[in-house]
Formats: C-alpha cells, structure tokens, sequence
C-alpha cells in the first residue's frame, strides 16, 4: 500500500469513527482494516446542558458497622459515579436534581445476623429487604422504580421498628452498594 493510499484509509476511518459514529474499526489477520458503523439518525455534538441530561451515582461502604441502630441511615461513603451532583457521601443521601422516574438499587451484606433495611424517598418507605443468617456471610439486594421529584430526598436506612443484630459487612471479598439513575 502506498503511502498516499495510507493516508486516504486513515482519514477515511478517522471520519468515520469519529463523525459518522462508528463503533468498532479493527485491523484483520490480511492486514486490512474492517469497520462497523452505526448510525442513528442525525450527528449530535455533546453540549455542556446535554451531559447534564445524565443523572446516575454509584457509592460502595467502606467499613463495616457492628449491631447498626434501627432507623441509622447508611452512609455508602465511596463514590464511583455521581453524574448530576445528587449523591451526597456524607449523609448517604442522593437529592433528586430533576423530577423524573428513577430507579434504585442497594445491596448489603451482612454477617451472622439478622436486619431489614428500608429505601426512603423523603419519609415514606418505597422498599424493604430483610436478610437472616446464622454464621454464614450473605447479601440480599432490591431495586425499587419510583417517581421522584427534584428536591427529593432518597436513602438506605435500617429498618425503623427492626431491632436487628450481626455485623454489616465491607470488606475486600464485598461491599454494600447504593445506586440510582433516571429512566427519563
């Protein structure tokens, strides 16, 4: 191939990667290169408003907590993901920036014990999960799909009338997880 030829292929990819859209462009086992596009309607450039259209955050625990307090709001204070700002790590609480259906995920683990956990959208609880192990390290998760409003406040608490026992665990092997994301 000559080196005009080469240069010609590479714009032609480089177009076609990064303005048409495409989704894969591999060189094969005879040297050439193949390409998948995918194309959908018309090209969009990214604006700073249309980033701000994504809302989703994801928070691990970091250490575990003994014997938690019924009602004790859980604190998942490492964040992975928090496109919108709503996540706060402090409080555990994710505040609603757009009205709009979400949906919600916790997962804790829990070792020799038994508690129920609750997600609470301001105070009204939208979802519970209840976990019961003797000597055994277990996880039980649930999602909730929910209307909220911006302002709205969302988190993982402890069951408020449960009085649960045994180590929430975090640890290497597994952590209790927290996430949301806005459907529309």
């Amino acid at each position: 191939m000559s080196l005009t030829s080469m240069l010609i292929f590479e714009i032609v990819v480089f177009y076609m990667v990064n303005l048409v859209g495409a989704t894969t462009s591999c060189r094969t086992a005879d040297g050439q290169y193949d390409v998948t596009v995918n194309y959908r309607g018309s090209i969009s450039h990214e604006t700073p408003d249309s980033k701000s259209r994504v809302i989703a955050f994801y928070a691990f625990m970091s250490k575990s907590i003994t014997n938690p307090s019924i009602g004790r709001r859980l604190v998942f204070d490492v964040v992975k993901t928090n496109q919108g700002g709503g996540y706060n790590n402090h409080t555990g609480v994710f505040t609603c920036p757009k009205t709009g259906i979400y949906v919600f995920v916790w997962v804790v683990r829990l070792y020799s014990g038994h508690h129920s956990f609750e997600l609470m959208i301001n105070n009204s609880v939208y979802g519970t999960n209840h976990l019961r192990n003797t000597n055994l390290d277990s996880s039980v998760s649930s999602t909730v799909v929910a209307h909220v409003s911006e302002g709205d406040s969302v988190y993982v608490r402890i069951h408020i009338s449960f009085n649960g026992s045994g180590l929430l665990l975090s640890d290497k092997n597994g952590r209790p997880t927290f996430s949301g994301w806005l459907l529309n």
